[in-house]
C-alpha cells in the first residue's frame, strides 16, 4: 500500500513525507504539543470564568475571558494544523506543486499554484543563517543550513524546506544528504533536475562512481571546478 510505502526526511520544523505520486511537507510531529498546550490553557480560563464569576473581580474577569478568546482560537487552528496542514503539497496526478497557507490558514488553502511545465529546476542552496547579537554564551558549535528552493522558469524563487545541522564532521554529511534526498524527491516527482548552489566536497566527473559518496565542504574550501551534469543531478560554482 502507498500509506506503508512512505517515506518520511526531517527536515527544519517540517517533515517531508514522500509517497507515490504524492509528496507533502508537513509540520513535524511534535509540533501539535504546544497548541494543545494552549488550547487547553484556554479552554481552562472559558472554565474558571464561569466558575468563578461571583467570586473574582470584574476587572480579573475580563482579563481572563479575553486572554482565552485569544490563546482558544489560535491554539485550535495550531492543532487543526500541525494535525491535517500541509505547507507545501506536490502531486503527480493535478502535475502541480501547492504552496499553502500557514496556521491562520489551516494548511488548506493555496497561496501559490506552480504547475510542473512552470518549473525550470529544484534548487540545493546554502541558507544564511544571520547573526543576531545575544548576550547568552554562544553554543560550542557552529551550524551550517541548506535551502530547498523551486525555481521557476520565470526566475522567481520559493523556498520549499531548510535542513539544520551542526558543523561537525559526523553530521554535516548526514545533514546535506537529507536536503538532498528532499530536492531529488521532489525532482523526481517533478520531472525537473536538481541543483546544487551550495558548496560541496568534490563534484563528480562523468568517469566518477556510481557510488561516489556525496559530501559537504565549507564554501571556503569549495572546490572552483565547473558545473557538471551526473545522474541527473548538476553542481553550479557560485563563486
Amino acid at each position: 500500500m502507498a500509506s506503508e510505502a512512505a517515506r518520511r526526511i526531517p527536515l527544519d520544523r517540517r517533515v517531508c513525507i514522500v509517497r507515490e505520486g504524492r509528496i507533502d511537507l508537513r509540520p513535524e510531529r511534535g509540533a501539535v504539543v504546544l497548541p494543545l498546550i494552549g488550547l487547553a490553557i484556554g479552554l481552562a480560563l472559558f472554565g474558571a470564568v464561569a466558575l468563578f464569576a461571583d467570586s473574582l473581580s470584574t476587572t480579573l474577569l475580563a482579563i481572563m475571558l479575553i486572554a482565552g478568546l485569544l490563546l482558544a482560537p489560535l491554539s485550535a487552528m495550531g492543532v487543526i494544523y500541525s494535525i491535517i496542514g500541509a505547507a507545501v503539497v506536490v502531486e503527480r496526478q493535478k502535475q502541480s506543486v501547492r504552496f499553502q497557507q500557514g496556521v491562520l490558514g489551516l494548511g488548506l488553502g493555496t497561496v501559490e499554484l506552480v504547475p510542473f511545465w512552470k518549473i525550470e529546476r529544484i534548487e540545493v542552496d546554502d541558507f544564511a543563517l544571520g547573526d543576531a547579537p545575544s548576550h547568552l554564551p554562544r553554543p560550542a558549535f557552529d551550524l551550517r543550513a541548506w535551502d530547498i528552493v523551486l525555481v521557476k522558469t520565470s526566475g522567481k524563487r520559493l523556498p520549499i524546506g531548510q535542513v539544520i545541522s551542526a558543523n561537525r564532521e559526523d553530521l554535516i554529511d548526514e545533514g546535506f544528504n537529507r536536503s538532498l534526498d528532499a530536492a531529488e524527491a521532489i525532482g523526481a516527482m517533478t520531472e525537473k533536475p536538481v541543483v546544487i548552489t551550495a558548496a560541496v566536497e568534490d563534484a563528480p566527473t562523468a568517469e566518477s562512481e556510481p557510488s561516489a559518496e556525496r559530501g559537504f565542504k565549507p564554501p571556503s574550501e569549495a572546490s572552483e571546478s565547473q558545473p557538471v551534469e551526473s545522474k541527473g543531478i548538476q553542481f553550479r560554482d557560485n563563486g
